[in-house]
């Protein structure tokens, strides 16, 4: 029991910063960048490049692979989310456009380093450990770690500095928040970016988890987009605990159900939150009028 609790709390941390990505580009723009889930595999690739073949030094490796995830994230906004705003079209028409930057970044992937699951190299110590009832890898302990930081530091960014208070105050409502001066395409621009740079240690962080794979970057999307779903919009501690649910929910079915019930298990419990709380779990049960 114990290990498949601590199994799907890593699994669920993994959604869980797939998700906070997703929020720091959603907040401030109202986007949804389905891209974030290659960004964050892209990542693992980069890393496997510079640590595993290149044998470049973990400190330098860092800082390329969020260079990296930063000009992707930049890329994004300027490509598929730049361009409906000049043509004044609807900004909800960019799910669809960032689908295909992940496609088209999943097929960079692919044509680089092939389709077969690459294994990373994790700078930090090897063995394991006893952790908590059970025996974890010190990757693992980091990545849920850096995840319920990482939810902390955001939210109280957002929340409690005056650049993070002008991101809610477009979010809320974008006209009167540049009638007050906030430059809402220069934030646009430095969230997707920030967004990908995150994106990036992501990946870095959880390449010798997941293996670098290609085929990884639809499905943590979408499990980042169910953890946002389930957590509810726009809040980063809900993002946390939406991923750990369904990190949770997908671990148990697949080890007393069986292995094909995780996905199914995960559907039927956002599901049943959007019907019960359409707007998740740390929404509110009632939209206001502003």
């Amino acid at each position: 029991m114990a290990i498949t609790i601590w199994t799907g709390l890593v699994l669920g941390s993994i959604y869980a910063l797939v998700a906070t990505g997703f929020t720091i580009a959603m907040v401030p723009t109202g986007v949804f960048n389905f891209a974030q889930g290659a960004i964050v595999v892209g990542g693992t690739f980069v890393t496997y490049q510079l640590l595993t073949v290149s044998g470049t030094p973990a400190g330098l490796a860092l800082v390329l692979v969020v260079l990296v995830g930063a000009a992707a994230g930049l890329l994004c906004e300027v490509l598929t989310v730049r361009p409906l705003r000049w043509a004044r079209g609807n900004v909800d028409n960019a799910l669809v456009t960032t689908v295909g930057a992940s496609t088209v970044i999943a097929g960079l992937i692919g044509v680089k380093w092939g389709y077969l699951p690459l294994q990373v190299t994790f700078p930090g110590p090897s063995g394991f450990v006893h952790f908590l009832g059970t025996v974890a890898s010190p990757v693992q302990i980091f990545v849920v770690g850096t995840a319920i930081v990482a939810t902390f530091v955001f939210e109280a960014f957002f929340r409690y500095t005056r650049r993070g208070q002008a991101a809610l105050a477009v979010a809320e409502d974008r006209d009167p928040a540049m009638l007050r001066g906030v430059n809402v395409s220069r934030l646009s621009l430095v969230a997707f970016t920030v967004a990908g740079a995150f994106g990036g240690l992501v990946g870095y962080l959880i390449g010798p988890i997941t293996y670098a794979d290609a085929i990884l970057a639809t499905t943590i999307a979408l499990y980042g987009f169910v953890a946002v779903a389930l957590g509810g919009e726009g809040s980063f501690v809900g993002g946390l605990i939406g991923g750990l649910v369904v990190g949770l929910a997908s671990t148990f079915a697949t080890t007393y159900i069986g292995a094909n019930y995780g996905d199914l298990a995960v559907l039927v419990l956002m599901l049943a939150t959007l019907a019960l709380r359409p707007k998740g779990l740390g929404g509110a049960a009632v939209a206001r009028s502003v």
